[in-house]
């Protein structure tokens, strides 16, 4: 398996609004009821569009601006969902 990662360095002070594919890496994602509960809480959320959302079998990523990540965080802080990282995904301009 290839361990090799390409992130972006989420930029805290971007203010921008523009969507970027962020990825939160989740615990027990292999467990039914986790991605039960994480399909639960971010598709009754208003915070997101189901259509900017893509479950992996890891974790989830999100299209969004880097201004929601501490909402994601405590949502599915909330609901008691473990997250063990979150990087927005590199993509390279072609």
């Amino acid at each position: 398996m290839n361990k090799t990662l390409l992130i972006n360095r989420i930029n805290p002070q971007d203010f921008t609004k523009q969507k970027k594919k962020m990825f939160f890496l989740i615990g027990d994602m292999n467990v039914p009821k986790v991605e039960e509960r994480l399909v639960e809480v971010l598709s009754s959320s208003d915070l997101l569009d189901i259509d900017d959302i893509i479950y992996k079998y890891n974790g989830v990523e999100i299209n969004m601006d880097a201004q929601m990540i501490p909402k994601i965080i405590k949502l599915l802080s909330l609901a008691d969902i473990s997250i063990y990282s979150v990087y927005e995904i590199y993509e390279p301009e072609l």
